[in-house]
């Protein structure tokens, strides 16, 4: 792999961060929960760790998976009447719309940071790990999406359009 390709892959990786969160999130509560199925019917026994571990690739998954959905506006929308108005119209529902976005996924960065930190002393059953690893994935996820509505707000104050995934990258 030469330099260019080296670093075309590192942006995108970084471009796409999220989703790999995701993804691994995904992965890692599918095979909890097949070693766990598969335990529980061939060996009669159920491991408690594999319950704890898909419900962290569960979290993960979600939460990440959201990220990525926002940062592509690949989230589902009913904005039949509002892609009828004119550009002006759509400008001022679109800056409403993404202040909304901001305030409120600051203030859900905000209780999440609070849930995070409380849940430190709070450990799981099986493995004992703080319940603050599983919740950082909400307050991570919920800033990341508070900077994305700060760039969409900016963007549509600024009159730029925002590309939003087609119907066949949104399933």
């Amino acid at each position: 792999m030469n330099k260019k390709e080296e670093q075309s892959f590192f942006k995108k990786f970084l471009g796409d961060w999220e989703m790999y969160i995701a993804s691994v999130g995904f992965v890692v509560m599918c095979l909890a929960i097949i070693v766990n199925v598969f335990s529980r019917f061939v060996l009669r026994k159920s491991f408690a760790w594999a319950e704890e571990v898909s419900y962290f690739g569960f979290v993960y998954a979600v939460f990440f998976g959201v990220c990525t959905l926002y940062k592509n506006q690949a989230m589902i929308a009913i904005d039949v009447i509002v892609d009828r108005l004119p550009k002006a119209a759509r400008r001022v529902i679109h800056i409403f719309n993404f202040t909304v976005l901001a305030i409120g996924n600051a203030f859900f960065t905000y209780y999440s940071y609070i849930l995070t930190v409380q849940a430190w002393v709070r450990p799981t059953a099986a493995l004992r790990i703080p319940y603050s690893f599983m919740d950082v994935a909400a307050l991570i996820s919920f800033f990341v999406m508070t900077l994305y509505s700060l760039r969409f707000l900016y963007w549509s104050i600024k009159g730029k359009e925002i590309e939003e995934a087609s119907l066949e990258e949104r399933a």
